[in-house]
C-alpha cells in the first residue's frame, strides 16, 4: 500500500523498549491505514530547571516542525515529558496547529485522551502471588500520589485482595515515585526489623521493584524465599537482573492501538476494534522461573529483541568510534564536504535504512554580519543537503518545510522516520531524519547524539572557513598582496606583470599557475602549497609569487627561453629548504604555463582566468571521481554520435582529457556501460543505416562519409554487426528516400 499522508507522533525521548514498543504499534497500525508515522522528538526529557540551556533550546527546536510540518494528525505522549513547562508548551502549539490530535495519559479540554486499563497491570501481578504462591500479607509501592494513573494502579491492587478476602489497610500501600529511593528505604526497614515482613510486594514499576530486590538480598533477605517480588511495565531492566523480575508488560502498546485508532475516528477513517490485555511475563522474583512456559509471550519476547539490537550495536561500535566523524568533520572545507562525511558516516547508524540532511536555507550566518543567525523556529524553505539510501537519493534540492522530507512527495510504502534537531552554541542548522524497519531499531542514545553533534559541529567549521574566507577577499580587494602567505594576490600579479612589461616592452616572461593535489589519507602539518612557496621564496629570490585561488600559486620568471616543467625544481627546493622534513611528491605537482610578451598587457587578466580555468580541469581530471568527468564524456559521447566520419583516435581524446587510457576507459563503461570504441563503431554503423536507406550513394561513398578510409574495412564491420553486407541490407530495407 502507498503511504497517502503522514501522522506525527510526539515524544521526549525514545530510549527504552516500552517507548520502542508504544512506537512500533502505532507504526504498524498507521501502515493498516496508509499513513506515514514521523516521530518528533528532543531525544532528551528534560526537567523544567535545564529548559533554558542552551544545547536544550537546540534540541527542542524540533518541535517547530509541529507547526511547519504537514501532518494528517498527531500522537502526544505528553505524560512521558518530565518538564511541565515543556508539556504546557507544545500543547499551546498543537492548539495553534488545529489538527486532529489525541493525547496518551494526560487529561486536558481541548483534544480527547486515550489510555490503557492502569487497573489490571497491578490487579494480574497481585493475583498471581496469591493463587499461583499463596501470599497472604501483600504490600504495594504505588507511583506518585493524586496521579491519576499511580491511584488507577493502586486500585487494581486494591481488587485483588478484596476479591482474595485478604485483609490489608492504608498501612500497606506506599508511595513510591516510581523511582528508586522510596524502595530503598523500604527494603532496608524490613531488612532491618523496623518494618513488618511481607510474603510478597507489588510495585507499580520495574525501576521501584529492581531497586527493592536488590538492597533486600544486599542486606541477607531472600528473593524470592523469603519475600516475592512483582513490577510492572516491562522494561528491559526487568529481564537484565541476577534475579529477573516477574512483571506486567503491553501498557505502552495498547495505548498505541487505542491512540491510533481514536485518531484514524477523527481523520474520518473507518477503523478496527480492537482488545488487547496486559501481559503477564514470569521471572525469577516470585518463584516461578520459567516453568510451565509460562515465560514465552509476545511482551518477552520483544524485550528480548531491543535487547538484541542494543548488545548489536556495542559489538558494531568496538570497531568504529564517533570521534572519526568528529575529525573529518573538523577537516571540512565546504558544504560539499559535510555532506561527503555525513554519507561516509552513517555506517555508525547501522539500524537506520535511511538518512537525510535538511538544512534551513539560511543555515550560514550573515557574512556582513556574524552576530546574525538563527537561534530558533524553521524557515518555510529548507535544503535537502543528502538523502543517503540504498537506491540512491537527491541532494542539494531546495523543498518547502511542510514537506518535512522531499522523498516522502514520491510514491513510497508508510514509513517510520524518526526526527531529531541539528544545532550548534544557539545556532539552528537544521534537522536530520533516520528511517527504520522497525522500531525496536530506534536507539536514541548519547552515540546517536554525538553523531549529530558531529555533524553540527562540521557546519558550523565551514562557516566558519566560508567566514575567513570573506574577510580575507575583502582585504585582498583592498590590497595587492594575500594575507596568509604574503605574496601578491591577483590583483597585485596583474599590477606587477604590466609594470615588468611596461619597462622592458622586449621581454617575454614565463607565467606558471601551480598547484600541489592533496592525498587523501595524509594528514599535512603544512599546507602543501604554503611549503612550496616558502621553498622558491628561498631558492629564487628573483621570483614573483602570487596567490590566485584556494591552494593556487603563480610564479613569473623573467629572461628564461623556455620554462620546461618546474615540478622537479620544485621537489627540489622543498627538499633542500626543509632538509627532508616536509615530503613533497612531484607526482601530484599540477601546472601550467604561458609565455607573456608587451601584446598581453592589455588583456593580462583575462589570460589569467584561462589558465586558471585549465588548470582546474587538470586538477579534476587528477584527483576526482568518475562522476566528476560525468559532463566532459557526455559531451564526447554526444560528439561521436552528431559526427561519426571524425577521425576518433584513442589516444588523442584521452591526451585531450588529461587521463591514462586505462583511466578513460574504466570511466567511461561506469558511466555508459559500453566502451568508447564500441560507441564510435555504433554511432558509424548508425549514419550507414541511414545512408543505405535514403540515399542512392554507392557502397564506397557512404564508406567515407562514415570515417572508413578502407572500404573493405567498412564492409566486413558492417557485416559482422548487421549479419548481412551494406548492399544485402539496402536490397532488403528498399531505398526510402531518393536525392534529386
Amino acid at each position: 500500500m502507498d503511504a497517502k499522508g503522514r501522522i506525527a507522533v510526539i515524544l521526549p525521548q525514545v530510549s527504552s523498549n516500552t517507548e520502542t514498543g508504544f512506537i512500533d504499534t502505532i507504526h504498524r497500525e498507521a501502515c493498516r491505514y496508509g499513513y506515514d508515522t514521523i516521530v518528533i522528538t528532543g531525544a532528551i526529557n528534560y526537567v523544567d530547571q535545564h529548559l533554558e540551556g542552551t544545547y536544550s533550546k537546540g534540541q527542542r527546536n524540533i518541535y517547530d516542525l509541529i507547526l511547519q510540518g504537514d501532518f494528517d494528525g498527531f500522537i502526544y505522549e505528553a505524560n512521558l515529558f518530565c518538564s511541565v513547562t515543556q508539556r504546557e508548551l507544545l500543547l499551546d502549539i498543537l492548539r495553534e496547529k488545529d489538527r486532529p490530535c489525541v493525547t496518551v495519559n494526560y487529561e486536558q479540554p481541548y483534544f480527547p485522551s486515550v489510555s490503557a486499563d492502569e487497573r489490571l497491570p497491578l490487579y494480574l501481578s497481585a493475583r498471581h502471588l496469591i493463587k499461583e504462591h499463596g501470599c497472604r500479607k501483600l504490600y504495594c509501592i504505588g507511583g506518585n500520589k493524586g496521579h491519576k494513573p499511580s491511584e488507577e494502579r493502586i486500585e487494581g491492587f486494591r481488587r485483588a485482595m478484596d476479591e482474595a478476602g485478604l485483609e490489608y489497610d492504608e498501612s500497606c500501600i506506599f508511595y513510591g515515585d516510581y523511582w528508586r529511593d522510596i524502595p530503598h528505604r523500604i527494603a532496608l526497614d524490613i531488612a532491618e526489623g523496623r518494618l513488618e515482613r511481607p510474603d510478597g510486594i507489588v510495585c507499580g514499576s520495574d525501576i521501584m521493584a529492581v531497586e527493592l530486590c536488590r538492597t533486600l538480598l544486599d542486606n541477607g533477605v531472600r528473593v524470592p524465599e523469603d519475600i516475592k517480588i512483582t513490577g510492572c511495565d516491562g522494561s528491559v531492566i526487568s529481564q537484565s537482573e541476577r534475579v529477573t523480575i516477574t512483571t506486567v508488560a503491553g501498557q505502552e502498546r495498547i495505548n498505541g492501538v487505542l491512540a491510533v485508532n481514536k485518531l484514524m475516528e477523527l481523520m474520518g477513517e473507518k477503523t478496527d476494534s480492537s482488545d488487547m490485555q496486559p501481559e503477564l511475563i514470569i521471572g525469577e522474583s516470585c518463584g516461578c522461573g520459567a516453568e510451565k512456559g509460562k515465560a514465552v509471550n509476545e511482551s518477552l519476547s520483544d524485550i528480548r529483541e531491543y535487547t538484541g539490537t542494543i548488545f548489536e550495536l556495542l559489538e558494531h561500535r568496538k570497531t568504529n568510534s564517533h570521534g572519526e566523524i568528529i575529525r573529518r568533520m573538523s577537516e571540512c572545507k565546504d558544504i560539499y564536504d559535510v555532506i561527503g562525511v555525513f554519507m561516509g558516516c552513517c555506517y555508525m547508524i547501522p539500524t537506520g535504512i535511511r538518512a537525510e540532511l535538511c538544512l534551513c536555507e539560511d543555515w550560514c550566518r550573515d557574512m556582513n554580519d556574524p552576530s546574525v543567525f538563527r537561534t530558533k523556529e524553521l524557515p518555510d524553505r529548507m535544503i535537502l543537503g543528502i538523502e543517503a539510501c540504498p537506491e540512491g537519493g537527491d541532494k542539494m534540492k531546495e523543498f518547502m518545510t511542510r514537506d518535512v522530507f522531499p522523498s516522502l512527495k514520491k510514491r513510497h510504502e508508510p514509513r517510520l522516520t524518526v526526527v531529531t534537531s541539528l544545532h550548534y552554541k544557539g545556532q539552528i542548522f537544521g534537522y536530520v531524519g533516520f528511517t527504520y524497519r522497525k522500531a525496536v531499531h530506534i536507539v536514541l542514545d548519547e552515540f546517536y547524539m554525538s553523531w549529530c553533534d558531529a555533524v553540527s559541529s562540521g557546519l558550523n567549521t565551514v562557516q566558519n572557513r566560508m567566514y575567513k574566507d570573506y574577510v580575507n577577499k575583502r582585504i585582498e580587494s583592498l590590497s595587492e598582496f594575500a594575507p596568509v602567505l604574503g605574496i601578491y594576490n591577483k590583483r597585485g600579479l596583474i599590477s606587477k606583470l604590466m609594470n615588468m612589461i611596461a619597462e622592458n616592452s622586449n621581454s617575454v616572461l614565463n607565467l606558471t599557475l601551480l598547484s600541489y593535489v592533496r592525498e587523501d589519507r595524509v594528514r599535512y602539518s603544512v599546507p602543501p602549497i604554503n611549503t612550496i612557496v616558502n621553498a622558491i621564496r628561498l631558492s629564487d629570490p628573483q621570483a614573483v609569487l602570487a596567490s590566485v585561488g584556494e591552494d593556487m600559486i603563480a610564479v613569473v620568471k623573467q629572461g628564461e627561453t623556455a620554462a620546461g616543467d618546474p615540478s622537479e625544481k620544485v621537489v627540489q627546493a622543498v627538499t633542500e629548504s626543509y632538509r627532508g622534513a616536509v615530503e613533497i611528491k612531484r607526482d601530484r605537482i599540477v601546472f601550467h604555463t604561458e609565455r607573456v610578451s608587451a601584446v598581453d598587457i592589455f588583456s593580462i587578466e583575462k589570460l589569467i582566468s584561462g589558465m586558471e580555468d585549465r588548470l582546474k580541469g587538470r586538477m579534476i581530471s587528477f584527483g576526482s571521481g568518475t562522476f566528476s568527468y560525468r559532463d566532459s564524456f557526455t559531451s564526447l559521447r554526444d560528439e561521436i554520435f552528431r559526427h561519426p566520419e571524425k577521425e576518433w583516435n584513442i589516444e588523442q581524446i584521452t591526451r585531450s582529457i588529461g587521463l591514462s587510457k586505462s583511466h578513460f576507459h574504466r570511466i567511461y563503461k561506469e558511466l555508459f556501460d559500453t566502451n568508447c570504441k564500441d560507441d564510435i563503431i555504433s554511432s558509424r554503423m548508425e549514419k550507414a543505416k541511414w545512408l543505405l536507406e535514403n540515399t542512392s550513394l554507392s557502397v564506397s561513398q557512404i564508406s567515407e562519409q562514415c570515417g572508413y578510409s578502407n572500404n573493405s574495412h567498412f564492409i566486413r564491420q558492417f557485416s559482422s554487426r548487421m549479419g548481412m553486407t551494406p548492399s544485402a541490407y539496402r536490397k532488403r530495407n528498399g531505398q526510402k528516400k531518393q536525392i534529386k
